[in-house]
């Protein structure tokens, strides 16, 4: 009896507003001035510091909130950071928040002008040359922001540029696909993805299709190729082919890249800060790296996103590797067997 009561007392003793806590799920969309949707923007919110980003539809969703007030910061490359505050439980659903965007040209910046518009096709296949419908397919930079494939596989990005192309196919329930490939011409190609055996958990699957953490690396990269400065460089797995045999840096001097990168033989040895497929940072020298090993390399003099030191941090000592604050830095993406 006694400890009955003690428990009671103590019940009594809790703030009501904290007893009344339970979690919430903040539902929201993120737009433009004009109402247009703002996808994958960078949301904040604080006190917790949990992070995600918002979809293509510019919608994000945060569980499990306790009630009370909280800040929400919001960053978009293209428009000024917002910060907004809400109250849990909300009274309205979904929240709205509306981002400015910012001019074309920021500051003496120039925005890299885009190159002639070329049709690519291709058609997704299983393990068993089944296609496969409903598959989302991203090209990294490309004003298409994503397509799916149709009842027999296929899919058709028609805004894609010339240049170095650097693609993404996912769905539940199978293997991702990253490849890069030099796009000069229209052309059509076949993607093969692997079924995951069935009986596994559901959580691994979500992750091994795909939709797990990695995913912030590819809204990175595309990122990157939305807003890459003058002097960027980009090699694709097909530009480094010829030369697999070399070491990275070697094969690099060799491509369409090299005039961007403008790398010496003498700078190959020399420790650099590289961010391993967007999301580890490691510093070695490029020519540790074989070219048959690598499947998209990124240059960038200057990186307008902030994305490259973000993941670098405190892990590369700029002054010691002789690169200023500006400075963007490489990015290697490794090749994977399919």
């Amino acid at each position: 009896m006694r400890s009955r009561a003690a428990v009671f007392a103590i019940c009594l003793l809790i703030p009501a507003h904290l007893a009344a806590q339970g979690p919430n799920t903040l539902r929201g969309r993120v737009s433009d001035e004009t109402s247009r949707p703002v996808p994958f923007a960078q949301i904040t919110l604080n006190p917790g510091d949990r992070r995600i980003v918002t979809d293509q539809n510019g919608d994000f969703n945060i569980a499990s909130i306790a009630d009370g007030e909280y800040q929400l910061r919001v960053r978009r490359i293209g428009f000024e950071p917002t910060t907004v505050r809400v109250r849990l439980p909300l009274e309205q659903s979904p929240f709205r928040i509306t981002m400015t965007a910012l001019p074309r040209i920021l500051d003496s910046v120039r925005i890299r002008e885009r190159g002639p518009v070329v049709r690519y096709t291709g058609i997704v296949i299983d393990d068993f040359d089944q296609p496969v419908m409903g598959a989302e397919v991203i090209a990294a930079g490309a004003s298409d922001l994503g397509v799916r494939t149709d009842s027999a596989g296929h899919f058709r990005l028609l805004k894609a540029q010339k240049g170095t192309l650097l693609l993404r196919v996912r769905k539940f329930g199978y293997t991702p696909y990253f490849g890069s490939l030099s796009l000069r011409a229209e052309r059509e190609d076949t993607v093969r993805v692997k079924r995951h055996p069935q009986g596994l958990p559901e959580a691994y699957i979500l992750a091994e299709s795909g939709f797990g953490r990695d995913t912030f690396a590819y809204i990175e990269l595309d990122s990157r190729m939305r807003w890459k400065s003058s002097g960027a460089g980009i090699a694709s797995r097909e530009d480094l082919d010829r030369w697999a045999d070399m070491d990275l840096c070697q094969a690099l001097m060799r491509t369409p890249a090299a005039s961007s990168m403008q790398l010496r033989e003498s700078e190959c040895s020399v420790p650099r800060c590289i961010v391993m497929d967007g999301l580890r940072p490691q510093i070695l020298p490029l020519n540790l790296i074989n070219a048959d090993e690598v499947e998209a390399f990124e240059y960038h003099p200057r990186d307008l996103t902030g994305t490259i030191a973000n993941r670098t941090g405190l892990m590369c000592n700029r002054r010691a590797l002789g690169a200023s604050k500006a400075t963007g830095g490489f990015v290697v993406w490794l090749r994977r067997h399919q």
